[in-house]
């Protein structure tokens, strides 16, 4: 086998055309995602409702993580920090809250901003655990061409980072053993579960790493930090609503039942094919990691796997999908970089490059063609402008011929922008989470209630007309009162 470092084409050295190739993958799906931007749809992927109604409340000062059992009936799934980012940066942009264009727009921004953050960091742990400066280079484009469209617009876009960012530091840890930098590791590891539940294993890697390594001192010095990093963390999380509160959403609003549904997707035959050989990989790294005196290539071997099986085990969670696996992908990506460089044999090195490089323009390329798909390239906007402006006039149906009122509710039965109008006055917002979850997350006797005795004024629908259903409940006795677009409101009939 050629030395990929020496094998040309027509003159051209491989090497050099395998990094166009990547760098030009990367350009094509940030190109994309600055086209979807500015498109009027209202879901880039991983339910995007959901989170532009968190940043919504964030900026309106009202309670992130409210009683769920009493109106509005939300659920937010999520750690704060996303949310206070977004919200923070819309404050700082002079945005209004309940613009829910502008939120949508501040919303794939940040995501897209923290994206391209993954990528920086992503080289630089490569080449501070040992990578060559091309395959480090590659391992950065595979991690931001191999995004799913849930980074798009969600806090995944910084938990992913901030993961990166952790063992970062400890990398560098590593290398100089100053106790700060593990301080500093497990404040940027509790970022990354403030973002996200799922960055704990930035938490528990690197103090795994240390306890399998009896580094006792180290040990405690991390865990110390982390128990105090947590702590703030904990208290952060109490200011955007009550713990107990806090729990139900964040616990319990999760609960939603287990699911054989990522597993199917990653292992059926036309989608594995994309995955065989990484996981592959990852075995390699674990074999070949642990028997290494290089202190990054055995944190790495040990990242891999843990991170991986991580993802399998929660992605049996009900409505999981292949993004959970992001970030033992890029780690993997980042530990094979690394072992090219260490590998003292040509036996080894030559096909892990070959492997890598080739393998990974492939998989870039697979992700890049989804990203295609889930843009809708060809599709006119034209049809999601409209849906926005026939929400805009149901909105001001509502406010100024209606004359709704700011203390009383309504009912939307399908989701674009008009809930995004009346946060806090729209109620079960979450659908998607009431529909999918396989038993009820909560008691929500009080909102079957709220649709009989007049709590909820209106109700908004695109079905024909007919009784309202939700759950395993059927509500009677409404009757439209104006038609607006392919929208009708409806109103209690007088008993």
């Amino acid at each position: 086998m050629r030395a990929l470092g020496t094998a040309t084409i027509l003159g051209i050295p491989l090497r050099r055309l395998l990094l166009l190739i990547a760098m030009c993958i990367v350009a094509i799906n940030f190109g994309l995602r600055c086209r979807m931007l500015l498109q009027h749809r209202t879901d880039l992927g991983g339910v995007e409702h959901n989170v532009v109604h968190g940043i919504q409340k964030v900026m309106l000062a009202q309670v992130l993580y409210d009683d769920p059992t009493e109106p509005p009936f939300d659920v937010i799934q999520y750690t704060p920090l996303y949310y206070a980012v977004c919200a923070g940066a819309g404050k700082l942009l002079g945005l209004e809250a309940l613009d829910a264009r502008s939120i949508f727009l501040l919303n794939r921004t940040v995501a897209l901003f923290f994206n391209l953050v993954l990528l920086g960091l992503v080289y630089r742990l490569a080449r501070v655990s040992g990578a060559s400066r091309w395959t480090a280079i590659l391992a950065a484009c595979f991690s931001f061409a191999t995004l799913w469209e849930q980074a798009y617009g969600r806090m995944d876009a910084l938990s992913g980072a901030a993961v990166v960012g952790s063992f970062l530091v400890f990398a560098q840890w590593l290398r100089t053993r100053k106790d700060g930098l593990l301080v500093l590791c497990a404040f940027v590891a509790v970022f990354a579960a403030l973002a996200k539940q799922s960055g704990v294993i930035a938490m528990a890697i690197p103090l795994l790493y240390v306890f399998f390594h009896r580094q006792w001192r180290s040990f405690w010095i991390l865990g110390a930090a982390l128990l105090f990093a947590t702590t703030i963390a904990v208290l952060f999380v109490a200011y955007f609503g009550r713990l107990t509160h806090a729990y139900q959403h964040l616990v319990g609003g999760l609960a939603n039942g287990t699911s054989w549904m990522m597993w199917q997707d990653l292992f059926a035959p036309a989608t594995y094919k994309y995955f065989i050989g990484w996981h592959v990989l990852a075995v390699i790294i674990a074999a070949l990691g642990f028997r290494s005196r290089d202190p990054h290539v055995r944190f790495l071997a040990l990242a891999v796997p843990v991170s991986l099986l991580f993802a399998m085990i929660t992605g049996l969670k009900s409505g999981s999908r292949l993004n959970y696996l992001h970030e033992s992908l890029t780690l993997t990506y980042i530990a094979t970089a690394v072992l090219i460089a260490q590998a003292e044999t040509a036996r080894l090195r030559e096909p892990l490059t070959w492997a890598f490089a080739l393998y990974g323009c492939l998989f870039a390329a697979f992700r890049t063609n989804s990203a295609l798909a889930w843009y809708r390239l060809g599709e006119p906007d034209a049809a999601y402008v409209a849906v926005l402006r026939t929400d805009m006039a149901v909105r001001d149906t509502l406010l100024n011929e209606l004359h709704l009122q700011p203390d009383e509710y309504i009912y939307i039965t399908e989701r674009d922008n008009l809930e995004h109008f009346f946060v806090g006055q729209s109620l079960l917002t979450q659908k998607d989470i009431v529909r999918f979850s396989k038993q009820r997350l909560f008691d929500y006797s009080e909102f079957f209630d709220a649709m009989q005795n007049g709590t909820v004024r209106f109700v908004i629908t695109k079905s024909p007309v007919g009784p309202i259903s939700m759950m395993d409940s059927t509500f009677t006795g409404w009757v439209p009162i104006r038609t607006v677009g392919d929208r009708t409101i409806l109103t209690r009939s007088e008993p």
